[in-house]
């Protein structure tokens, strides 16, 4: 697990709030910008904790970052830096400049302590800022046609859709979470063709299953819901044999399947503002209201009795088919109508979060919003890596063909809605990811999960032998900590002075985690607290009994409620429990 390191972007941090790093790395900005012939928003500048705690506090590339851009050497851009920037921020003790032109630098521990104020005042909102009030975010995610199971990357998809519309309210977007459900076209026709074969199986007619149909065992599922639901209400006379009403039973079949899909998802603690159908779309001659529109703008043509969107004369690579020759819409018709949907729900941005057989999209998506007009950032498109499952080290091998698929649901069964979600979020969208079940079920500090929310677990076993014990100097029970002065803490050691200093860099990371669409900073971040506490644990008492009665380290155990505090919140964005024992 990698060190709490953060790639920070350009966007001004929110004033009044506890933002260290943004904070200094506006300053640097805000010196560059006034440098005439510099043209950069530094995109590439991290402010970050060395490996070696001896280099310091915090650490910065920034005058590397600057040197091709001003053309001088890194080490004379860094004793500027530090001259002209460094010097003027009263938060920073010393600052110390090492090659190849390395910043870095040590944070007063006035400076510290006062910050740690905002943990106490801020309650479970810590971390929380409003960089993006004003602004509304609808986020799409998962949106697996409802013919089937959920598979491992649906879960992915779901942790990661969940955590990050989490993070997007914490930096004080309006969040719309919604799910699209592909319930019109050929895929639904085909599903509903095979639960019609095993629904009238059911009640007397034996009936060939489609060739190319979808695996008998998950259709199964669905029609025995419906059985349940309706026993034999879809059931006709035709020819004189048994058949099925066949549109009411598509659009009930399909309202199972998307009922099934929830279920799962719920499991997983993944909670929806709407499930959005794609027959809605074609309601009330809406489909030709838009043709219509498309071509009073001339942005489609027809060909080949086709009608053609113009998508090459902006970012795709060639046109594509909105109405085939027999008069049918294409899914891209779909996506077309449905991104003018969004527009018209007046979301200020639209983020789409796609599986790595998605790529496609891409080009169409950013093409059919140049052709509306858009700006480019109103559409963010992040595509997903493939996730490969792991069973005492060896990769699980599976075929829907032949059955052998480990569902979604397999997955949250044998490991729990809190390993799952936490093991989802540890990498970054764009990277592949092996999910190693025989570690997530361990009971041990290997599982990062269990690692985490032992250190939180740890805490509460902690506040309940000082209940047990009664100490002389604290009574638990009228403790508050809201009334603590934490400017008046002493440090007893590094660690100490380590775990105040990590806990006031978590807004940091709430912030930056929104602005990159990184929820794996907020794992990693965890993982680093976590780490620091369990060595804060194993080396220093909060309760003592030296043989006189039992006294309470009043300095540590505000430190400690302090982490439990952060702990939490950090674990609330990912919605992953705190739990109280282990």
């Amino acid at each position: 697990m990698s060190r709490l390191s953060v790639q920070v972007r350009s966007s001004a941090p929110v004033k009044g709030k506890l933002l260290v790093i943004n904070e200094l790395k506006q300053k640097i900005q805000d010196y560059v910008s006034e440098l005439a012939e510099v043209k950069s928003d530094l995109d590439n500048l991290t402010i970050e904790e060395p490996k070696n705690r001896k280099f310091g506090d915090l650490s910065t590339n920034a005058a590397m970052v600057l040197a091709p851009v001003l053309k001088k050497n890194p080490i004379e851009i860094a004793e500027k830096l530090k001259e002209e920037v460094f010097s003027g921020w009263n938060q920073i003790k010393d600052v110390n400049i090492v090659k190849p032109g390395f910043i870095n630098f040590n944070l007063k521990d006035e400076f510290i302590k006062e910050a740690l104020r905002e943990i106490v005042t801020g309650k479970e909102k810590f971390g929380f800022n409003q960089s993006g009030m004003g602004v509304s975010v609808q986020l799409e995610y998962v949106s697996s046609n409802p013919t089937g199971d959920l598979h491992i990357g649906h879960g992915r998809w779901g942790a990661l859709g969940d955590s990050l519309a989490n993070i997007y309210d914490a930096n004080g977007y309006k969040v719309f979470r919604e799910y699209y459900v592909n319930d019109y076209g050929t895929q639904v026709e085909k599903f509903s063709d095979c639960a019609r074969c095993i629904y009238l199986r059911h009640f007397g007619r034996d009936t060939d299953y489609p060739e190319d149909g979808y695996p008998e065992a998950v259709v199964s599922i669905a029609v025995a819901r419906l059985v349940s639901k309706y026993n034999d209400r879809f059931i006709i006379e035709k020819d004189r044999e048994k058949d099925v009403e066949k549109e009411s039973f598509k659009k009930e079949i399909i309202k199972i399947m998307v009922s099934y899909i929830s279920e799962t998802l719920t499991s997983m603690g993944v909670e929806y503002d709407q499930w959005f159908y794609e027959s809605w779309l074609y309601e009330n001659s809406n489909f030709q209201k838009v043709i219509d529109d498309l071509k009073n703008k001339d942005v489609v043509y027809r060909k080949d009795d086709a009608l053609w969107f113009r998508a090459s004369r902006y970012v795709d690579d060639k046109d594509r088919v909105v109405v085939r020759k027999d008069g049918n819409p294409t899914y891209f018709a779909s996506d077309i109508l449905y991104l003018i949907n969004k527009i018209e729900r007046g979301y200020d941005r639209l983020l789409y979060i796609l599986g790595a057989d998605h790529h496609g999209y891409v080009g169409r998506l950013r093409a059919i919003g140049k052709a509306l007009g858009l700006a480019e950032d109103r559409i963010v498109i992040i595509i997903g890596q493939l996730v490969k499952i792991l069973k005492s080290g060896q990769a699980l091998k599976m075929s829907r063909r032949k059955g052998k698929f480990y569902t979604l649901r397999d997955l949250i069964r044998e490991v729990g809605k809190d390993a799952a979600r936490y093991f989802f979020s540890m990498n970054s969208f764009d990277t592949p990811m092996d999910f190693d079940v025989s570690l997530a079920k361990q009971k041990s500090n290997q599982n990062p999960v269990y690692y985490v929310q032992y250190a939180h677990a740890r805490i509460e076993n902690i506040i309940k032998k000082i209940r047990g014990t009664s100490p002389g100097n604290l009574d638990i029970d009228k403790y508050n900590l809201d009334m603590v002065d934490t400017s008046k803490i002493e440090f007893k050691s590094e660690n100490e002075r380590q775990l105040a200093k990590i806990m006031i860099l978590y807004p940091d990371v709430v912030y930056n985690s929104c602005k990159i669409n990184a929820p794996h900073l907020i794992t990693q971040y965890l993982y680093r607290l976590a780490t620091e506490f369990h060595y804060f644990y194993n080396n220093f008492r909060v309760l003592n009994d030296n043989g006189d009665g039992a006294t309470v380290d009043v300095d540590r155990f505000i430190l400690i409620m302090l982490t439990r505090r952060v702990l939490r919140n950090a674990l609330k964005l990912l919605n992953v429990e705190a739990p109280e024992k282990m």
